[in-house]
Formats: structure tokens, sequence, C-alpha cells
């Protein structure tokens, strides 16, 4: 007997809502981003193994739960972990709204009268606060012009990795040592090791540089080079790429406690561990 379809098929996920990519895919192509396509993709909600992604350490750490939970829920991002870091608080944004709904309570304790007060935040307004943002690219010192690009979540991820390897490290190991001079030795190490990674990360956003008409590409030529010039130019990057970073950062509520009135402003956490959590 021939198989028909299952009456099934058609309660299966439907999009909640579409949305775009605030860069507008300027650093994509096809196979990051499903026909470059970077307007009106469609937002399904997570499942329930999508939910529980989130709620596993491990998968938070290494960045899996949210490379695996973007494609599930917008399956037009074919590969995740290419896709810059400031695209990614809208994307998961609209993740939040199509599981959701639009508003995300927040829990504060007032600063002037520790009364726990909860507040109530539009989501969709943050969506449409990055589709007004502009990322600054270029940096022109002395005779070269340097061009930028964001970090992508894989290259984001692996710091973060090593990061917490390394603060791991500093309170497990650091109370095992019984010789200071030792001890000294063995936390500055983390702490240069940190430094440079720091370092790498602002270094990395660095895709091109061009001289006397002339445009260096190969990644191996610009780290060189930056590594040797003067400190002045590191400094000058890392104003730029620290100002792109407040540029694209999630604006502050402005709340007021119920119990004292006193007025203040918060900062809504993208932390992945609480922000997919129903509330």
């Amino acid at each position: 007997m021939e198989k028909t379809d299952s009456p099934l098929k058609k309660y299966r996920r439907q999009p909640k809502l579409y949305v775009s990519i605030p860069s507008n895919g300027k650093w994509y192509d096809e196979t990051i981003v499903a026909e470059n396509t970077y307007t009106n993709l469609a937002v399904f909600s997570m499942t329930a193994s999508d939910e529980i992604l989130f709620k596993t350490p491990d998968a938070l750490i290494n960045g899996i739960a949210t490379s695996k939970n973007i494609s599930s829920c917008i399956p037009a991002i074919l590969d995740p972990w290419k896709i810059k870091t400031l695209d990614l608080d809208a994307i998961l944004i609209a993740i939040r709204i199509a599981s959701y709904g639009e508003t995300m309570n927040v829990n504060t304790v007032c600063n002037k009268c520790s009364a726990e007060n909860t507040y109530e935040v539009n989501l969709q307004s943050y969506l449409d606060y990055f589709a007004s943002k502009k990322y600054v690219d270029k940096l022109s010192y002395n005779n070269f012009v340097l061009t930028f690009s964001p970090l992508n979540y894989k290259q984001w991820s692996d710091i973060q990795k090593q990061q917490t390897s390394y603060s791991r490290a500093l309170n497990l190991q650091v109370s095992k040592i019984k010789d200071n001079t030792e001890k000294e030795e063995f936390i500055q190490t983390l702490i240069d090791k940190i430094n440079y990674l720091v370092a790498q990360s602002i270094l990395d956003q660095v895709v091109s540089i061009e001289v006397d008409g002339e445009v260096e590409t190969d990644p191996v030529e610009i780290k060189e080079f930056l590594e040797n010039q003067d400190v002045e130019l590191y400094h000058k990057i890392k104003k730029l790429i620290e100002s792109n970073t407040k540029e694209w950062s999630l604006p502050d509520e402005k709340i007021e406690c119920t119990s004292c009135n006193a007025k203040s402003n918060i900062k809504v956490s993208l932390d992945t561990s609480d922000f997919f959590v129903k509330g």
C-alpha cells in the first residue's frame, strides 16, 4: 500500500516572524546565508531540544548551543559560525521573540531601597534599534588605510573558551601552589596570556591595509606588520573597535522602582543561559 503524506505535516513549525540582518550581508556570501538574501529571513520558534541545549553548560561554553539553535530557527543561515558578532544579538533576539513573544521580564534590585522589581522589556524595539546602526570599517593612519571586519562567531567563541580556561586555571590552580614566588609567576603568566589574547582579538579585526596604491590582505603579513608598529597605531585601532562595540551595544532601559520611585538605568543581558528562559 502506498504511503500517503502524514496529516501532521501541515502542523509542523511555521515562521513566527521575519528578520533582516543588520549588516545587510556586508561580509557574507551564499555559503553563509542562502541565496545572498539578508532581509526578511524566516524565524521559527525553538524546539524542546533547542531549549535544552541552552541549559547545557558545555554546549553554552563551546558555542554549539547557539550555533545549532540558529540553524534550527533560521534555516536560511547556513553557517552560523561565520556570522559576525554585530549581527548576532539581533538574530538571538529574533529567535527569542519567535519562541516566547515580544516581551521579556527583567528582575532587578533597587540600588536605593533594595526592593525587588520586575520590568517588562519590549524586544521588538531592539530589532528596530539595530536596523539603524552603522559600522565604521576604515581607519586612516599616516599613509595607511586600514579596513576592518568584526569577529565572526567562531572567532569570538574560541576567544571565550580560552578566557574561560585561563580563568578556571586562576581559580583552581593558584590555591594549590604553596610557594609564593611560583604562585606569582603562575598568575603573571596567565595574565600575560589573557592580555595577549585580547590584543590578538583586536588585531584580527584588521582585514586589509592599503598603502602606496597597493592593498595587503594576507592575515599573516597584516599581523606581523601591526605587531611591529608604534603603540600609537594599536591604540587607534583599539579606540575604533571600542567605538563600534559601544555603538552596537543594547541601549539602556530607563526604570523606576515601584517601592521608592528611584529612577535608574539597566542594561538587558543577552547571556544565553538566562536570555532563553521563558518570562
